[in-house]
């Protein structure tokens, strides 16, 4: 536990002399009387250790006892029908918390312990804001009357917590380290058992068997197996289509171990042998990750890597007849966003889009050593965009991001699309052979101090590597 001792420690100093309140996840109703898998908050987990639903940490580094955990006290008779629980002796003994309550005690002790701190590191919109919110007014109702020091402002804990997760340590790495290797196993696995007339979710329980027969206990987030046309959505998870001979299957799909989660993305075909258009758009996609990795280093601005991306995919864009040329209309006038629309990468760690800014006073926050991350250019050409009216209007992502912060998305959107509308167009057909391709290359790399490794690379992304996979696979 010293992993969580450590992160206590340095989570303590930065409060400024507060108190700081940390829920834990609540068990979610399913239907009737079956409830979701638990999945602990992962602030909470990452500070304490602790998977049980419904627990509160607090922590007062001013006090003699500055550790606290609030949980559900032992029931023989609960934990007979839904496991064991470590309760208030557990607490202290198995999660080193300085002292520990039942849950029902929070209010009375959390009252008590605002009593000399000046601030409140809470996170405003979970659970247990009634209990919180109630206990601090009342706090102050005293302080009106007998003049004593409590919490004069709420602050999100998380401008705290974000940065301490950002950087990984050597536990949580070797973690990653294992997701991705069981992700990769079972992405290879997946390349291997695709075939037509099988239906996607087949693949995904071939999938996912490999990742929990690895040691997975879960996947880190709702598989994606997208075949044919279903591959240009981005989040799609029905996974209930027979996958016919010349389709492409994108999956994007990965384990979690020790609650740190991999994520990764490869697009294959499911007869084993690419199309010459399929090869061509998967060859710039490819390209465009190649380029995006070879870049990243200790330093890179984060936002480096997507301006990378973007130029080679409008390049190849314009190469394959995707898009009309000039290439640096296809990039300022935001028309590669036809076929890209989604952000080269993000970070990566105890949550698939794991915490953390991407810029630092308006900059792009430089890599650094510890940090995960993934790379994921894609080209998704539906078919109903055979036909593009595209506007000559100028495209700035952080102006549009800027707008829809000062007046809200809806207008935001309304005011882009009036700009778009007055704008002079270009009218452009998309060539027929390549409706309905999606591809999508997705890797997790570590920053080092000799610049990056990339952690997902068992799984072949080289298109003659896949297809040769494939093929052995038939003859093993």
């Amino acid at each position: 536990m010293e992993r969580f001792t450590t992160r206590r420690t340095q989570f303590a100093a930065a409060l400024d002399g507060g108190i700081a309140v940390i829920p834990a996840a609540s068990e979610v109703t399913r239907n009737d009387d079956v409830t979701f898998e638990f999945r602990q908050s992962s602030d909470f987990f990452f500070l304490t250790g602790f998977d049980e639903p419904d627990a509160v940490a607090l922590f007062d580094p001013g006090h003699e006892k500055p550790y606290v955990l609030f949980v559900r006290p032992r029931d023989p008779e609960m934990e007979a029908w839904n496991g064991r629980r470590a309760g208030v002796d557990g607490a202290k003994a198995n999660f080193g918390a300085d002292d520990a309550y039942p849950l029902a005690d929070f209010d009375r002790v959390f009252r008590d312990r605002l009593r000399g701190n000046e601030g409140l590191w809470y996170a405003v919109g979970s659970s247990i804001d009634e209990r919180v919110l109630g206990a601090l007014r009342q706090a102050r109702g005293l302080k009106a009357r007998t003049g004593i020091t409590v919490p004069s402002s709420i602050i999100d804990p998380s401008t705290v917590l974000d940065e301490l997760r950002l950087i990984k340590s050597p536990d949580e790495i070797a973690a990653l380290r294992s997701a991705c290797r069981v992700s990769a196993a079972g992405h290879a696995e997946a390349i291997r058992f695709a075939a037509p007339g099988r239906a996607e979710h087949d693949v995904q329980a071939a999938m996912e068997y490999m990742f929990r027969s690895c040691g997975a206990v879960r996947e880190g987030y709702p598989s994606i197996v997208a075949s044919g046309d279903n591959a240009c959505i981005l989040h799609y998870t029905e996974n209930d289509r027979l996958m016919e001979d010349g389709d492409l299957l994108l999956i994007d799909a990965a384990a979690e171990i020790g609650y740190l989660a991999a994520d990764i993305t490869r697009t294959f075909p499911v007869n084993g042998r690419f199309t010459a258009p399929q090869r061509a758009v998967y060859d710039v996609v490819l390209a465009a990750q190649e380029a995006v990795i070879e870049a990243c280093r200790p330093g890179l601005p984060f936002t480096d890597m997507h301006e990378i991306a973007v130029r080679v995919l409008a390049e190849g864009m314009v190469d394959l007849g995707l898009l009309p040329g000039p290439v640096e209309d296809a990039i300022s006038f935001g028309w590669y966003r036809e076929f890209f629309f989604h952000g080269t990468g993000h970070w990566l760690g105890m949550d698939v889009h794991d915490s953390g800014s991407y810029r630092v006073d308006g900059e792009g926050r430089p890599l650094a050593p510890g940090m995960a991350f993934t790379v994921e250019p894609g080209i998704y050409v539906a078919r109903e965009k055979q036909t593009l009216i595209l506007p000559k209007a100028p495209f700035d992502v952080d102006a549009e991001r800027d707008l829809a912060y000062e007046v809200g998305g809806a207008e935001a959107k309304r005011i882009i699309e009036e700009r778009k509308a007055e704008a002079e167009t270009v009218t452009h057909t998309v060539p027929e052979e390549y409706l309905g391709i999606g591809i999508r290359i997705e890797d997790d790399l570590l920053v080092t101090e000799a610049g990056c490794e990339n952690l997902t690379r068992d799984v072949p992304v080289d298109p003659d590597a896949i297809e040769a996979l494939w093929r052995v696979s038939r003859t093993a």
